[in-house]
């Protein structure tokens, strides 16, 4: 991971003046960062599609680069988050099918999502650059429950390197909380991205 999450983060703190007399104990941290381990991203693989689910993804990933809808409508009794999950990441170079097979999901079935379908979707949208889809993901999750914002950013961090992400998905994490007025949130997403290396090089 390269210095870039370090940058971005600061663009969020723009507003704020400091004063002269705060600067010396930024210079004091600073100095110390020579002897500071940042804690690796964890890789983390998913289970392999079994039974009945690799014919699923199949056909499904068939249909949806055929753009034949009807067809996949058929399959929407059938859908699953752990299908979800593996059709994303068979699709994720195109994060307009991605996006589109994401909501058509949700539409079809209402438990055809979880966590790791919604951190999949997020890695697509933000690595390109489609923030505004992906923030719009993110607040319809975190307004519904007190008990996923906490959870999400581990779903992020384990999903991060499978998804081969960009770390404008931390950013992403920390500012919909800001805006959703989730400021706990904002603030531990902040220092945890700190521990694995904000201002480190990967």
């Amino acid at each position: 991971m390269n210095n870039f999450l370090g940058r971005h983060f600061s663009t969020s703190f723009d507003s704020v003046k400091v004063k002269p007399t705060s600067l010396k104990p930024l210079i004091d941290v600073n100095s110390r960062r020579k002897n500071w381990n940042p804690v690796p991203i964890p890789f983390r693989t998913i289970p392999e599609p079994r039974g009945q689910d690799p014919d699923f993804v199949n056909v499904a990933h068939s249909h949806l680069v055929h753009s034949d809808w009807n067809k996949l409508n058929a399959l929407s009794i059938h859908v699953t988050p752990f299908r979800v999950k593996h059709v994303l990441l068979k699709i994720q170079k195109d994060h307009v099918l991605s996006l589109e097979f994401f909501n058509w999901a949700k539409t079809r079935n209402l438990t055809s999502h979880s966590l790791e379908t919604h951190s999949v979707i997020l890695h697509i949208l933000t690595k390109n650059q489609k923030f505004k889809s992906a923030e719009s993901v993110l607040r319809s999750l975190v307004s519904g429950s007190l008990e996923l914002p906490a959870k999400m950013f581990d779903v992020i961090l384990y999903s991060y390197r499978i998804c081969n992400s960009s770390p404008r998905v931390f950013d992403l994490l920390f500012k919909t909380y800001a805006h959703a007025k989730k400021f706990r949130n904002a603030t531990d997403a902040f220092y945890r991205m700190k521990d694995y290396g904000s201002f480190a090089n990967y």
